[in-house]
């Protein structure tokens, strides 16, 4: 019999899950199930592995040095080390550097480790039996200027660099930063006048859109990744709508799928529920009887409906259908219909492209009439400060070479973070422009040279994963392919965060070639092992340790009831004898659909919870006030309305649906309601 498994990891359970420190042992809620534990012995205290490349981090100031640095590695205060330097040898004042990273929170924390950095080696300086007057003076005189050092985020800094030279971008002198909160009203309030000026000059481009199937007010996502990539350029070749003789056969074949499923299906739904597919052709069903799929656009919805499969093609529960070996002949008719390189498939992809040449034609036009709207006020978003700075630099050698010679030393955190545009002002900053003689050809900031020492830059590739801050491996495998022709790539390999017996495991787990690759490709970071340091002190009972569920519980709701009562049995044993708080403890899951199993479990033993992650929380309440808002916000959507109307709150069948919209009723929520009708 197959018995499922959890484990645990992690030090907040390790130190205190089996052993107290007299070597007497801890109770647990299940100790049978405690199986396997791995332990580490006090072991001598090595030099860093990495020593060599941390000491020229603090003494070779005139290279410029990418640092490859991963999570507890101290890279943080690698580069704090290197500030303070660059102060105490004289190298740089206060005003002269620049110091880079990518949130506020991380920025908050840098200047304050900064300024408690030159504190304590000023303190330390004067304890000296004879200290060096000329090192104490720069140390003051630094703590003394310490506001003068810009330690913020790269937004803050474009925009410190647009008040120097507002004149030279077009700018008003005046400008303000677009505060957070305020930047989606801003947006909103644009695009929905944007629209209105185009409906009252009748603008084809609507008619053009709301012929395609495309309604012009659900482009507005559009036109935030518009403004949010504005250095980049979407294609806009149009593509034309295919011809209804294109279209004559796919639709038959569809309407016969459709009509074959509609007969192999109950009138009453299985004990578990319709399958996908049965969804898919219960929902087309319905759309066929209330539209009649006359207009073109609603028959490319249908068939694109069916072209949207899961991984392994349309998948069936034999078992919910009328006859297995008919469905299964369906199945493989359906994935014949839209999986891979099919007609209906090359049908569909034509009339998206048809849809987008339209949606982006009209979107870029808002986008760059928005960014004029934004200069006439004097109010910048992030992506302009970033654009407006780039320009700044490139189009202007005096101003360029005027702020190398202001910010001498930049300094960047974070760098996996980093987008073309903050790498184009990284490396215009750091070098000398063109002289006068080569002013008239045109500079590829690609080629720039960064001045000796200008440039420090601290990353960890494994990290470059977070897409929606626009992070790009592949430019970070440039810059660093580049640093080799003008600076040095360094490693910081030990990891001060986890104890050996998690690098022991990461290191087993991870370190086969089915995860990482061995060398570095264009696409993934190489492997590199966790080098954890032994602990100071002898710890009695750390590790991993694994227990058995029992085979009873051996669904998925039962499983996570069961182990979230252990679990939180446990963390309440612990804390209640004073040995943990709450907010030591982390919980993991290889899916988010038990958490709130969990989170129960922990708040009845009376412990505060916190369940993090994309998509928590919606259980069927929650999801169906979800679809009820979202039909507050577009209420002439009858999408919107539909689902609302069969959810939870109205509950209200198709049937009924169905003959409404035959007695010639709207799915409009703004619309009064006739008597009768539902």
């Amino acid at each position: 019999m197959s018995r499922r498994r959890a484990r645990l990891v992690g030090e907040a359970f390790a130190v205190t899950d089996a052993y107290r420190s007299d070597g007497t042992r801890l109770p647990t809620t299940r100790p049978d199930h405690q199986i396997a534990a791995v332990t580490d012995a006090d072991a001598p205290r090595l030099p860093f592995p990495d020593a060599q490349a941390r000491d020229r981090i603090v003494s070779d100031l005139e290279a410029n040095l990418l640092v490859e640095a991963g999570a507890g590695s101290g890279k943080t205060t690698a580069l704090v080390a290197r500030l303070v330097t660059l102060i105490s040898t004289g190298t740089a004042t206060v005003d002269e550097i620049a110091a880079v990273t990518f949130t506020r929170k991380a920025a908050a924390e840098l200047r304050e480790r900064f300024q408690a950095e030159v504190e304590i080696t000023l303190a330390m300086e004067r304890a000296k039996e004879s200290p060096d007057d000329l090192i104490t003076d720069r140390l003051a005189h630094a703590l003394d200027e310490i506001d003068r050092a810009f330690v913020g985020t790269i937004h803050s800094f474009c925009g410190r660099l647009l008040r120097e030279r507002p004149l030279d971008v077009g700018l008003d002198p005046g400008f303000q930063e677009l505060p957070v909160e305020e930047r989606a009203g801003l947006r909103r309030r644009f695009w929905d006048s944007y629209l209105e000026r185009l409906s009252r000059d009748s603008d084809p481009r609507l008619e053009k859109l709301s012929a395609s199937g495309v309604r012009p007010s659900s482009l507005y996502g559009l036109f935030e990744t518009l403004i949010e990539n504005g250095d980049i350029e979407f294609p806009t070749e149009m593509s034309s709508l295919p011809t209804t003789a294109e279209l004559r056969p796919v639709r038959e074949e569809l309407e016969a799928i459709v009509d074959i499923g509609w007969e192999l299906m109950d009138d009453i739904p299985p004990a578990k529920g319709w399958d996908p597919l049965q969804t898919k052709v219960r929902a087309l069903h319905y759309e066929r009887d209330v539209t009649g799929w006359k207009e073109k656009t609603d028959v490319f919805e249908a068939v694109a409906r069916l072209c949207k499969p899961g991984p392994n093609g349309h998948q069936v529960t034999l078992n919910r259908w009328r006859d297995k070996a008919l469905a299964k002949a369906l199945r493989e008719r359906v994935n014949d219909f839209g999986v891979g390189d099919t007609p209906a498939h090359r049908l569909v992809s034509r009339w998206y492209a048809h849809r987008y040449s339209l949606a982006i034609d009209l979107g870029r036009v808002a986008v760059q009439e928005f960014a004029e709207h934004r200069m006439r006020i004097g109010k910048l978003d992030f992506q302009d400060l970033l654009t407006l700075a780039a320009r700044l630099l490139r189009e202007n050698p005096d101003v360029r070479r005027q702020l190398g010679r202001r910010y001498r030393r930049l300094l960047v955190d974070e760098f996996q973070d980093t987008d073309p545009l903050q790498a184009e002002i990284m490396m215009l900053l750091s070098s000398e422009p063109p002289s006068e003689s080569e002013e008239s050809e045109v500079e590829d900031w690609r080629d720039a040279t960064p001045r000796p020492g200008a440039l420090f830059v601290v990353g960890d590739p494994k990290q470059s994963i977070y897409r929606f801050r626009r992070a790009d491996i592949h430019l970070y495998g440039w810059v660093k392919e580049r640093f080799s022709s003008f600076g040095t790539v360094l490693s910081l390999s030990t990891n001060f965060r986890s104890r050996p017996c998690i690098g022991d495991i990461v290191n087993e787990v991870f370190g086969g070639p089915e995860f990482f690759p061995a060398e570095a490709t264009a696409e993934q970071a190489a492997f590199e092992e966790l080098r954890t340091r032994p602990p100071k002190e002898s710890v009695p009972r750390e590790g991993v340790f694994v227990y058995d569920i029992a085979p009873e519980g051996n669904t998925k709701e039962l499983v996570a009831a069961d182990d979230g009562l252990r679990i939180a049995t446990w963390i309440r044993d612990r804390v209640n004898a004073g040995e943990r708080e709450p907010q030591d403890f982390l919980i993991l899951t290889w899916a988010k659909g038990q958490l709130d199993e969990y989170a129960r479990a922990l708040e009845s033993h009376g412990l505060p919870v916190s369940v993090t992650g994309a998509g928590v929380g919606v259980e069927e309440e929650v999801h169906e006030l979800q679809v009820l808002l979202r039909c507050m916000i577009d209420p002439t959507n009858p999408v919107q309305v539909v689902a609302t109307l069969t959810g939870l709150f109205f509950g209200i069948d198709y049937e009924k649906l169905t003959a409404h919209r035959l007695a010639g009723g709207r799915f409009d929520a703004m619309r009064p309601g006739e008597h009768g009708h539902p």
